[in-house]
């Protein structure tokens, strides 16, 4: 567990970049640290490994002070990634990623081995691994910071806004890749963003900053959307608050029609007086959408719309089920299961009627801690 005693930093000349800000990292999980410009989030993080040291207060690392030890030798236990990777320009990728078994003197073959396995685990290939910086595009270097943090398996990492400097695409794709590497490898790990919506998906708990260093709410992400700590908090999330407390409501228990459902065999005759059908193959796997009036006979002869995205049944969340239902022609989600055969269909007033968790439940951060359960990111991203 990483803990902020009353941590103030103050600058010459009367800057305050952090204000008494005292709160919890729970080992194993995801806290995300989250604000406005100025706010003293980035400033807080490198507390930690001390590269800024507080004006007064204590940061602890699993009940030690962190000033008990000399910083390089504090930081070679912590894993860093920040916006830009910040690899080398000169070294190859795999000796970027073995940059701190090397200085552990690691020999030359066992950091090499250990770069190659970590490549495979953030979804690089091999064969990059003789190439250099500049060869890569921004996803695939942050994916070489990643591993880098990695490389010595340090039980903590620093994380200061490592994805913000991709496409949304990328961004969410290496947002789902950190998850996955997490519920594998429970790190204790501090993340800063000024996104919320990443904070969301990724953070089991949020510290909200506030400009001139002061912490305002620690809180889960069911909580904190559902009741903001004051008029800030609800500012700084924004007033569609309301549809991301969704995407913690899951879809395990939705009631789902197979009314609109129809084979590509079936006559188009009996599904008279339906807007539209959803036409599904033998193994009911959707092939899109089609209106009854616009064939005589067999579904199989309609022009069909696309099915556009769909959602996994107990395994998206509400709001990912809404978005689905938004951008589909006929107005309804398509509900599959894993192997992709469709469930049946959900309208969007029945999705917006489920109840959420966060709105009906009063419970702290601390009740949720050992709770695995995470946002679905879903159309968050």
């Amino acid at each position: 567990m990483i803990t902020f005693e009353g941590v103030t930093k103050r600058y010459p000349g009367g800057t305050v970049a952090l204000d008494d800000v005292s709160l919890d990292c729970p080992a194993g999980r995801i806290t995300v640290f989250v604000g406005t410009s100025g706010g003293g989030k980035t400033t807080a993080l490198r507390t930690i490994n001390r590269m800024v040291e507080p004006t007064s207060g204590r940061v602890l690392i699993d009940g030690r002070d962190v000033r008990e030890q000399r910083p390089a030798e504090l930081r070679r236990g912590i894993g860093y990634v920040i916006q830009h990777a910040g690899l080398f320009p000169h070294r190859t990728i795999e000796d970027n990623i073995a940059t701190v078994p090397y200085l552990l003197r690691w020999n030359k073959k066992k950091a090499r081995e250990r770069a190659l396995e970590l490549m495979e685990r953030v979804g690089l290939e091999h064969s990059m691994a003789k190439r250099y910086p500049f060869q890569l595009s921004g996803g695939q270097q942050q994916r070489v910071g990643v591993a880098r943090a990695l490389a010595a398996d340090p039980p903590i990492m620093l994380m200061d806004e490592p994805f913000s400097a991709v496409d949304p695409v990328v961004r969410a794709e290496l947002q789902d890749e950190f998850l996955r590497l997490q519920d594998e490898l429970h790190k204790t790990i501090v993340f800063v963003t000024h996104d919320i919506d990443e904070a969301i998906k990724l953070g089991d708990k949020i510290a909200v900053f506030q400009t001139g260093g002061k912490l305002v709410q620690v809180d889960s992400p069911e909580n904190l959307l559902a009741h903001p700590a004051d008029d800030f908090v609800a500012g700084f999330i924004g007033q569609n608050r309301g549809i991301r407390t969704l995407s913690f409501a899951g879809t395990g228990d939705l009631r789902l029609s197979d009314d609109a459902v129809r084979p590509a065999t079936a006559d188009a005759a009996e599904a008279a007086g339906l807007d539209w059908v959803l036409v599904v193959d033998e193994g009911r796997r959707p092939l899109g959408w089609t209106r009854p009036t616009q064939v005589a006979g067999a579904l199989s002869e309609a022009p069909l719309s696309p099915v556009g995205a769909t959602f996994r049944v107990g395994a998206d969340s509400v709001r990912v089920a809404l978005d689905a239902a938004v951008l589909s022609p006929a107005g309804l989600a398509v509900g599959v299961d894993e192997a992709g055969a469709v469930i049946g269909t959900a309208a969007g007033t029945d999705l917006l009627a489920v109840p959420t968790h966060g709105a009906a439940d009063h419970a702290t951060a601390d009740d949720v801690q050992d709770d695995d359960g995470r946002a679905d990111g879903g159309g968050a991203g």
